[in-house]
């Protein structure tokens, strides 16, 4: 599902990743463990398309991650660094928006994820009045929202409970 191979990053002198590869089967959960400034959140940004290697290929489904940008992240549900939404609407109308940008979900599939993220009591509410952990299962909602093939989380526990 997921390839690296040979995939560097330097920011001047520095290098934040150094030759990095390996494969993720689908199917199977991969963790990047590392303290801070150890490269995992280049790396995401990376698989994303939000940052480019210096050397390396990623490929996604059999995509080329870069050649065939658009084609590798359809089958792509993600959080990267710090989520956004309009404060002013409700989580619900947020995610219709931010889903529309993909073709759209129905009515049903949204209300599956929301139920799953646990936020079916407060969907309807404004967003400028969710929690930190809330405003986390919004953005995990929004990742769930196309049933993706690779679901990518940049500190995916961040503000939400143990449970």
């Amino acid at each position: 599902m997921l390839s690296l191979n040979g995939v560097t990053k330097r920011y001047g002198d520095r290098r934040a990743l150094d030759d990095v590869g390996f494969e993720v089967p689908r199917g199977v959960v991969c963790g990047l463990l590392g303290h801070n400034g150890a490269g995992k959140s280049t790396l995401v940004g990376i698989l994303l398309g939000h940052i480019r290697a210096d050397a390396g290929s990623v490929r996604i489904g059999g995509c080329d991650a870069v050649r065939e940008r658009a084609a590798a992240l359809r089958r792509v549900g993600a959080i990267f660094e710090a989520p956004a939404f309009h404060d002013y609407l409700s989580g619900a109308r947020n995610l219709q928006l931010l889903a529309a940008y993909s073709g759209g979900v129905d009515a049903a599939r949204l209300r599956e994820v929301v139920r799953f993220v646990g936020l079916e009591e407060r969907i309807d509410d404004r967003v400028a009045t969710y929690s930190h952990g809330m405003r986390r299962r919004l953005a995990l909602a929004q990742a769930l929202l196309p049933d993706p093939e690779l679901l990518v989380l940049d500190e995916p526990g961040d503000g939400l409970d143990p449970e």
